[in-house]
């Protein structure tokens, strides 16, 4: 019992351990891969700079976000000199992007970068889910048709007025209020409109042609006329024909009832009226007659007609002050109006934005305004102007206000085109009239528009250079694609190349060049092989090749290669391998080769044709000269040479004997492999006849080295009776 009870809490424990370790490994993953990517270093002495923005405590990225945050503005540091690329990111606000040339200077270089609010339209959703009767209904918006239900429309924040049209129903209104950024949904309900009851209105007028106006609609007729088909209830019915004073009356219309009026305007046809003069202890105080701007007090009001007025004096700063007047035909009237301050404004300033432009767009502080001219009252200190148009360039200035001060803005907008820059390959530096703008690929929209002269550069390629004119609006495309400034050797220094390619010195071949050899000599007859330039390893050339020779008992087949230490014209030195084996290969006699041989060599090269190099290597191998011969017999499947039958029968004359035990180092050897090794040595002249032909010469031999039995004409039929132990081969090479 105990012992289930603790296998059961250790299988807790551990898989509570797994789970931690799982938890924990996530949590490092996550965290590697959030993990910021190193900054490239950047060589060059580092120079003061201040970035700032408006509004401040933006975050600060320096030619990648994926390097990380650099500060907030305002931010003063010290960066290399060269071209940086600045971002600039804070929430609700758009991205800045900016190439700024840090140069070299005592001072410290300032960069501003202002920055626009990001639009949040309000959502507006009018749908049909509570009356059906609103399907494909009309939905106006503060009086524009914005198409029918269901819709969804993007509006700015504020009061809207929603109404919903449709043939055969009342019209719906609400009003309604959006903040940025907020979802509103509209479900209208439609009333049936009822049949209408209408009745008529005769106007007449002591005077002619008077205008005629019903419920402040202007209507086609004058005096006298008809009104036909007006709605039975109370309506207001107005007669005007300046300079009379109007005249109002409101009428109650019975359904299928005439009813008649008549107008007395002849009493002030004559025209005629009365002066206001209006002061006021603000200068500069503007001033209203019955709701229209008459200009700053002190103003004079003349031929104000008869009747009651009202007069109305306005100033920033203080309460708004008004007056009911009744002016007499002929009469003067003084009125002073006194204003007080308004506690409840606080102090600002005042700044008005024009631009020769129409519709230009007003920001202030990243806050869109609308289009010029525009006007607003700022809390005193400092502030951040910008005007924009498509097909301009952005004008941007920073302001002091004061208190009761009043600046105007001038916002020259220039002409500008936009330049798309692209380049094969990628990331060149792109220059605009001798000034770096940026890398490819990227858009600038703010050319000013005329001939630019654009250079793009990159390292390793010639400069692409080019004249761009640039027309008010529209995008052009630089497409600059560069040309490789050229690292190789010249066609002269590349045929002096091919000339001086050799197969056997100690310089290897280049990489993508080849040589094939065809030879004759001794001990091999027959010599043919093939080398290819394989490039570099860890900074030395290497190359490698297989070769083929023979002397008809035996044909051998070799992989081979070389590696230059030094190379310093015209002296090279270098080693070398050759690894390979080799049988007859026409018989069944069990004869067969291993051999290696590993070596130095050095070279010295004249003229560009003439190579002679030396060579001192270790020759090793294993050889097999006669099958095993075991119990006076030979195996059945072997077909033994006659000298192998003779030896082992002892009729092989004892000379030849004598010979073969001599070069293998003791009787019956010839039945055993023959291994061994000696030290060789080599002299080899190559001389380029031709641009791509070599003629070669190798001689080579083992000093003070015992005979090979490999090269025994006992042995092997073709072969001197005795190894020379000096050997000699010539022919010539073909390089490509």
């Amino acid at each position: 019992m105990n012992v289930a009870y603790l296998l059961r809490r250790l299988s807790v424990i551990l898989s509570l351990v797994i789970g931690v370790a799982v938890l924990v490994s996530t949590v490092e993953v996550a965290s590697a891969q959030q993990q910021q990517v190193p900054r490239p270093k950047r060589k060059g002495r580092k120079y003061k700079v201040r970035i700032d923005s408006a509004p401040q405590q933006a975050a600060i990225y320096l030619d990648d976000e994926k390097y990380g945050i650099v500060g907030y503005t305002p931010w003063s540091g010290r960066i290399q000199s060269g071209d940086w690329k600045v971002i600039i990111k804070k929430d609700g606000y758009e991205d800045a992007t900016r190439v700024v040339s840090v140069k070299r200077t005592r001072r410290t270089q300032e960069t501003f970068m202002p920055l626009v609010k990001q639009e949040r339209p309000a959502v507006l959703e009018v749908r049909a889910d509570a009356d059906k009767n609103a399907f494909n209904a009309q939905v106006w918006v503060d009086g524009q048709l914005q198409g029918s239900i269901p819709v969804t429309i993007k509006l700015g924040d504020g009061r809207h007025l929603v109404e919903i049209k449709k043939d055969g129903f009342e019209n719906f209104s609400q009003w309604v209020e959006l903040k940025e950024g907020e979802r509103v949904n509209v479900n209208p309900m439609l009333r049936a409109t009822k049949v209408k009851e209408v009745g008529t209105v005769l106007v007449n007028a002591d005077v002619n042609d008077a205008e005629v106006y019903l419920d402040g609609n202007l209507q086609a007729g004058k005096t006298p006329t008809v009104l036909s088909a007006v709605i039975a209830g109370p309506h207001v019915i107005e007669i005007r024909k300046p300079p009379a004073l109007p005249w109002r009356q409101t009428v109650q219309v019975e359904a299928d009832k005439t009813i008649k009026v008549t107008a007395e305007l002849k009493a002030t046809l004559g025209g005629g009226g009365g002066n206001i003069r209006v002061l006021s202890n603000v200068e500069g105080a503007v001033v209203y007659l019955d709701g229209e701007e008459r200009g700053p007090a002190p103003q004079d009001l003349k031929n104000v007609k008869a009747g009651d007025h009202v007069v109305e004096i306005r100033a920033a700063g203080f309460v708004t002050r008004e007056e009911r007047v009744t002016v007499a035909v002929g009469a003067a009237t003084v009125l002073k109006l006194d204003l007080q301050a308004d506690s409840t404004v606080a102090a600002t300033g005042t700044v008005k934005v024009v631009s020769p432009v129409p519709e230009a767009e007003v920001h202030i502080d990243g806050e869109r305004l609308g289009t010029v001219p525009q006007e607003r009252e700022l809390a005193p200190g400092e502030h951040f102007v910008g005007v924009s148009k498509p097909g301009y360039k952005r004008f941007e200035e920073k302001l002091n206000v004061e208190e009761g001060k009043v600046i105007t803005v001038t916002a020259e907008l220039k002409s500008v085109g936009g330049l798309r820059f692209l380049s094969n390959p990628g990331g060149a530096r792109v220059m605009m009239d001798g000034e770096a703008i940026g890398a490819t690929p990227f858009v600038n929209e703010e050319i000013p528009t005329g001939e630019h002269i654009i250079t793009v550069q990159l390292s390793g390629y010639f400069d692409f250079e080019t004249s761009v004119k640039v027309d008010g609006g529209k995008m052009k495309v630089v497409n600059a694609v560069l040309e490789r400034i050229p690292t190789g050797p010249t066609a002269h220094e590349t045929k002096r190349e091919q000339r001086s390619l050799t197969s056997f010195g100690a310089r290897t071949l280049p990489l993508g060049r080849s040589t094939i050899d065809f030879g004759s000599g001794y001990p091999y007859y027959l010599n043919a092989g093939i080398t290819v330039g394989a490039g570099k390893i860890g900074g030395f050339g290497f190359d490698a090749g297989v070769d083929f020779r023979s002397y008809f008992s035996r044909t051998d087949f070799a992989l081979k290669g070389r590696l230059t230490f030094h190379d310093q014209n015209p002296f090279s030195v270098g080693v070398f391998g050759v690894f390979g084996g080799g049988t007859d290969l026409l018989g069944n006699s069990e004869r067969g080769s291993f051999f290696a041989d590993l070596g130095v060599q050095a070279s010295l090269t004249g003229l560009g044709a003439v190579t002679v190099t030396a060579k001192a290597y270790v020759n090793m191998w294993s050889d097999r000269h006669c099958p095993e011969y075991n119990n006076s017999a030979f195996p059945n499947e072997s077909d033994p040479i006659d000298t192998c039958e003779e030896y082992a029968a002892g009729t092989l004359g004892s000379a030849a004997k004598e010979r073969i035990d001599t070069a293998l180092g003791g009787a019956d050897k010839i039945f055993e492999r023959d291994a061994g090794a000696r030290a060789m040595g080599a002299i080899i002249v190559e001389v380029a006849i031709r641009q791509r032909w070599n003629l070669w010469l190798i001689a080579d031999g083992g000093f003070f080295q015992t005979e090979r039995a490999a090269f025994l004409g006992d042995l092997y039929g073709p072969m001197f009776t005795s190894d020379l132990r000096r050997y000699a081969r010539f022919g010539s090479t073909y390089k490509f």
